[in-house]
């Protein structure tokens, strides 16, 4: 009887074990807009943006998409169906992101001032949702990673970029002012003097440059599948150490990140207020035309009688 009973155990805990390896296998997400898929054997997670058209623009669909990837990965994580120490973001299309939907941004002016200090916050907050992941997101910057594309990208823990990408935190150019954490951000990774001095310029910056500012961590010479190879095996390298250590590690981090200045919440109100306000301006547009024109911008002065 014990023994036809230990038999029984050994079964069952065979079986729970191989429903654990058939869940870890299974836990992918394959939506239009956002990607993850992960590798069982070297627990390196992936997610993708993967938008139709050629430079990834962030949404507010893909936002909602990304968000309830997040979630669904934690999800996975919290019950034990995944298994993975890392994770790495990246665009598909050989560019990372060109930042908002323009056509999306234009329509804005449409929308009375608070209306559009809360579309701003709940979309910051969609791609904000990387910080809750578990454990450490790698960004791939490969191409752009432009205005908003460039906020997500250095809001993550570990960035590593192609030598020849550009990462731009524009949005002067444009007519607006930084959202999405850049505020925030960017003074940490590059101190307050130099992110005044990119901010006020809306300068773009290269690989190289971005690597000897602290806006990337690592920068390599190759593209594509040569970059994410190097992301991998940063990947791999923080999968050697203590998973707990690890997590817990990052979640501190994070934590002092969040926490610093004014605090990451507030920045966030602070940002979402001053671009619905520059949203209201007559000439709002006019950047974003200048754009796709590949001309300079010419905005109204400060103090002409430009609110819609």
């Amino acid at each position: 009887m014990i023994r036809s009973s230990l038999h029984s155990l050994r079964i069952e805990r065979i079986s729970s074990c191989a429903l654990k390896r058939f869940f870890s296998a299974a836990i992918n997400i394959n939506n239009d807009l956002v990607q993850f898929t992960h590798d069982p054997s070297t627990k390196i997670g992936t997610i993708t943006l993967q938008s139709s058209t050629r430079h990834n623009p962030l949404t507010v669909e893909m936002g909602a998409q990304f968000q309830a990837t997040v979630q669904s990965i934690n999800a996975s994580m919290s019950n034990k169906e995944l298994n993975i120490n890392s994770i790495i973001l990246h665009g598909a299309n050989s560019t990372f992101s060109a930042g908002g939907d323009i056509n999306w941004l234009r329509d804005l002016r449409k929308n009375p001032v608070h209306v559009n200090a809360d579309l701003m916050l709940h979309f910051y907050k969609s791609f904000l949702s990387v910080r809750e992941l578990q454990v450490p997101v790698i960004t791939a910057i490969d191409g752009y990673a432009v205005g908003a594309g460039a906020c997500l990208a250095i809001a993550t823990d570990v960035r590593v970029m192609a030598k020849d990408a550009k990462i731009g935190f524009n949005f002067v150019k444009l007519g607006i002012h930084a959202g999405m954490g850049g505020s925030h951000f960017l003074p940490i990774a590059v101190g307050e003097g130099k992110a005044m001095e990119i901010m006020l310029m809306g300068k773009t910056l290269d690989g190289e440059e971005a690597g000897r500012l602290g806006v990337a961590q690592m920068v390599v010479d190759g593209n594509g599948e040569d970059l994410l190879d190097e992301a991998r095996k940063v990947a791999a390298r923080i999968g050697k150490m203590h998973p707990l250590a690890v997590r817990s590690m990052v979640q501190t981090m994070r934590l002092r990140q969040d926490s610093m200045g004014s605090g990451l919440e507030a920045a966030l109100q602070r940002e979402s207020h001053a671009q619905a306000l520059c949203y209201a301006r007559e000439d709002w547009g006019e950047g974003l035309d200048a754009v796709t024109q590949r001309r300079e911008p010419s905005f109204d002065d400060y103090h002409s009688d430009s609110l819609s």
